[in-house]
């Protein structure tokens, strides 16, 4: 697994993606990604997972429509024997999505933070906004880890604690690791 995701790391780092080299668990719309999630709940059983999992791939067509840096979809796979989940998309990031309804946010750690722990949505003027608070309740409450990175931000929740970072490489869109 630490090499699938060494790969997907890569891919979310680099600048422009010209010859589009896909994952076999690439999914560019969400019907498709739906569908394998919808396979993983039926074989681990598990709701609140699906959840986690769901609302984080979700956001990503949610706050990328048409707004997709050069690749629309994501990347999903996950590893039942290691109980790892990977999600990636090459979006425009959470800073770039909340910086149109709070335009003073600075950096790409600062952006992570409010998406974690304050009530506001991207897609103003709807009101949302709990997604992202959702799963770290979960994560926190089940004692999972979660890994996620926008830009050079980053967060790990690991024994239900929250650590924020700025990371020294940019990704392009979001990057997260779930272990359950």
């Amino acid at each position: 697994m630490n090499e699938i995701l060494d790969n997907i790391t890569n891919w979310v780092k680099l600048e422009k993606i010209d010859d589009i080299v896909l994952y076999e668990n690439y999914y560019k719309t969400r019907n498709l990604f739906q569908s394998e999630l919808n396979k993983f709940m039926i074989e681990t059983k598990d709701s609140l997972l699906t959840a986690v999992i769901g609302e984080v791939g979700n956001n990503s067509y949610d706050h990328n429509l048409g707004n997709w840096k050069d690749i629309v979809g994501i990347i999903f796979v996950y590893d039942y024997a290691n109980k790892t989940i990977i999600l990636a998309d090459r979006g425009q990031g959470i800073k770039e999505t909340l910086s149109k309804v709070k335009n003073d946010i600075q950096t790409d750690e600062q952006a992570i933070n409010i998406a974690l722990t304050e009530i506001i949505s991207g897609r103003a003027p709807e009101q949302r906004g709990n997604g992202l608070k959702f799963v770290s309740k979960i994560i926190k409450m089940k004692n999972w880890y979660l890994y996620l990175q926008s830009g050079k931000g980053s967060i790990e929740i690991s024994n239900s604690n929250a650590h924020f970072m700025t990371k020294p490489d940019y990704i392009h869109g979001c990057l997260a690791v779930i272990k359950y």
